[in-house]
């Protein structure tokens, strides 16, 4: 057993800020700042952490998977009418958080308009869009999927001279738009164990499993960006060209960035010439065919990872393809020298394969499972040059990492890689979708490895234990050294047990340190859940790493206006230098956002209020409406084409009852699980 290396962030300092405020109706604007009101500072002392076991024999069954007292981060007080006896710790913290993730009716949610309950002030130097993409229907016809299968809706708020504008809308996948002519799912997806295929017994056996054919439903569904003149949906593999004004769907292959085959997870670099470019990859799995290792050995299955990179016009400029051994990896980090995946250690789970899955008892995604065989391991690919050598680095600390901090080369040549790490593997996230207050519950950690590059030898340092996910810095700072990250972060400790992830987290650290000299995290208040955060740079020279603001959308579970069971959402606005003091601005959007997957911040103003040739067709729709549809046309101009009574009538308990699927995000899946054993 290898020994660990990490150290706690003991030294930290650390603050908690609780914002109790809430909207009291609509068209109220700027009333007075409280959102700093129930703000308390405290100095972070040792912290007593989660320790993972290194390299062992069973991680699932040692006593790692379960949580000691930590003083990290004080408990978030809540309301007296939550001090009733709970079945769990948080359980009605839970429950509320849970709410995030009903579904909606699909095309006739789609909506737009100026966004006008804002608490605070936008400010007015604040220009771009924030897209946010992520599943929100799942159901048809009583079929319930999994939320990562729901199809993709993607969210954005365009903001300008202190306004912002609203729209929602579906990405419209080939898979959707039959399923909308049919009205019945018809493709089997990922991460729902039950088939809509007829036949599906043999289906699975004979098409899937023996015949190797086993496309999946496209659902457009785990990130949006704005690069080079395209805006792009995407889901496991395949982007959507999205329309950058009205958000509705082009199609795939309708500009370079929505032509190639790529994740559905990005880095966005600075050449040494001052240039940008965005860096998109694929991992290929190919079960059939064996690596050959350079010692003469085999391994199971050959991976093919091909990294992408395009230039500010959107035109792709770079393209490299290195073979190596199957693996499941998430997302990659990005240095000047280099592409870096983290390796995760799973393996096919092939008895499940031709029992669970045929019978339809497990999904896609829960063939594979830990290898307690090996360590977790460094893929290390030259971004430049004539080499094309893939080396490898072994972390000397057992665990799993899905979406990674940053990355950069330090003064002595090797790479620094931070991430978030967890002690178990689940595809399904359950310890952040689907807690029980017992086996899951938040429980990552963030950690920074640094890969000495003489040894290939990765060495693992604990930056904090308080669980943390989805996190941003500037993009103007990848690949290179920086010192301020952004997460999503779990509030509270009880018996034992984290709570929900509620928060939003500041986490800061000098480029050669391996802690914190700050943690501070901001509650958006008792029943509001923080979603994926992202960094929007102030414009001008010479500013600070950190001067800009940190926005995200933020889940309601108890909105007093809502028409859709009580839900509603919020985007927040912090002064990323101003942390401590909370959001400048609070925006009530005009319609209930699930949780989403991932987004991203377009410094571009698009998808802005309707242009000349929007506001035509949308005349023509009222004209053809006959009045049953409510369309209201000009400055106000909001499109509602899902009544009160509709949502009403929605058996919300149920569909947010039946999820149990992933709020992340998901890169190289599909190859990954999707090709096992026979496939091409």
């Amino acid at each position: 057993m290898m020994q660990s290396a990490s150290t706690s962030s003991h030294s930290t300092k650390s603050s908690i800020f609780c914002a109790g405020s809430s909207f009291e109706g609509k068209g109220k604007k700027s009333r007075r700042n409280v959102f700093a009101a129930r703000t308390k500072k405290t100095r972070r002392q040792s912290a007593v952490h989660i320790e993972a076991i290194q390299t062992p024999k069973k991680p699932s069954s040692s006593s790692s998977s379960s949580s000691v007292e930590s003083s990290s981060v004080p408990a978030h007080k809540r309301g007296e009418e939550d001090d009733a006896k709970e079945a769990y710790p948080f359980e009605k913290e839970y429950k509320d958080y849970q709410t995030g993730y009903a579904s909606v009716p699909g095309l006739a949610y789609e909506n737009q308009g100026w966004v006008t309950e804002v608490e605070g002030e936008i400010p007015n130097e604040m220009e771009g869009t924030l897209l946010r993409n992520g599943p929100a229907m799942y159901e048809r016809e009583g079929f319930i999927k999994s939320y990562l299968d729901g199809d993709g809706m993607v969210t954005s708020v365009a903001v300008k001279d202190g306004k912002a504008y609203f729209r929602n809308k579906f990405v419209v996948t080939e898979d959707f738009d039959e399923e909308e002519r049919t009205g019945k799912y018809i493709k089997s997806s990922i991460f729902t164990a039950e088939d809509p295929r007829p036949f599906a017994f043999g289906q699975r056996l004979f098409k899937d499993l023996l015949g190797g054919d086993i496309s999946k439903k496209q659902n457009g569904a785990y990130n949006v960006i704005n690069w080079g003149g395209s805006l792009c949906a995407v889901d496991y593999k395949k982007p959507y060209a999205l329309n950058p004004d009205t958000l509705e769907t082009i199609g795939h292959g309708n500009c370079p960035l929505s032509s190639t085959t790529h994740t559905s997870h990005y880095r966005t670099v600075t050449e040494p010439d001052g240039s940008r470019r965005l860096v998109a990859f694929i991992n290929e799995v190919n079960w059939r065919v064996n690596h050959k290792n350079e010692d003469g050995s085999e391994h199971l299955g050959t991976t093919n990872a091909v990294f992408y990179e395009f230039d500010e016009d959107g035109k792709e400029v770079a393209r490299r393809s290195y073979p190596y051994p199957s693996s499941y990896v998430h997302d990659l980090i990005v240095t000047e020298n280099y592409y870096v995946l983290f390796d995760c250690p799973i393996k096919i789970d092939f008895k499940k394969t031709f029992t669970d899955y045929l019978t339809q008892n497990a999904c896609l995604s829960e063939l594979i499972c830990e290898d307690t065989e090996r360590q977790p391991l460094f893929r290390i690919f030259p971004r430049r040059g004539t080499d094309m050598t893939v080396r490898t680095a072994p972390a000397d600390y057992w665990c799993y990492a899905y979406h990674h901090v940053n990355g950069f080369e330090n003064d002595d040549g090797d790479i620094v890689f931070d991430t978030c790490t967890w002690d178990k593997f689940t595809l399904y996230f359950t310890d952040i979708t689907n807690p029980n207050g017992k086996d899951n519950f938040p429980r990552m950690k963030l950690s920074r490895f640094i890969i000495d590059m003489k040894k290939y030898e990765a060495k693992h340092y604990l930056l904090s234990d308080v669980p943390c996910e989805l996190p941003i810095t500037s993009w103007d700072y990848t690949g290179e050294k920086y010192e301020h990250m952004y997460l999503s972060t779990s509030v509270g400790r009880k018996d034992g047990v984290n709570g929900p992830m509620q928060a939003l987290t500041k986490c800061s650290l000098k480029t050669d340190e391996t802690k914190l000299y700050t943690e501070e995290q901001w509650i958006p208040g008792e029943h509001k859940f923080a979603m994926e955060p992202f960094f929007v740079p102030r414009s001008g020279k010479d500013l600070d790493e950190d001067d800009g603001w940190v926005v995200a959308l933020v889940h309601d579970a108890r909105y007093e206006d809502s028409d859709f069971g009580g839900r509603g959402t919020e985007m927040v606005i912090i002064d990323a230098k101003k942390f401590s003091e909370g959001p400048v601005a609070r925006l009530r959007l005009p319609k209930y956002v699930p949780y989403g997957v991932h987004g991203s911040w377009s410094p571009e103003y698009i998808a802005g209020p309707p242009k000349a040739d929007e506001l035509a067709r949308l005349e023509e729709l009222r004209k053809n409406s006959d009045g049953k549809v409510p369309i209201s046309l000009g400055h106000k101009d909001i499109i509602q084409t899902t009544s009160k009574k509709e949502v009403e009538e929605l058996d919300l308990r149920k569909v947010g009852a039946g999820i149990g699927g992933a709020l992340l995000g998901i890169t190289a899946l599909s190859e990954m699980v999707g090709q096992m054993g026979f496939f091409q």
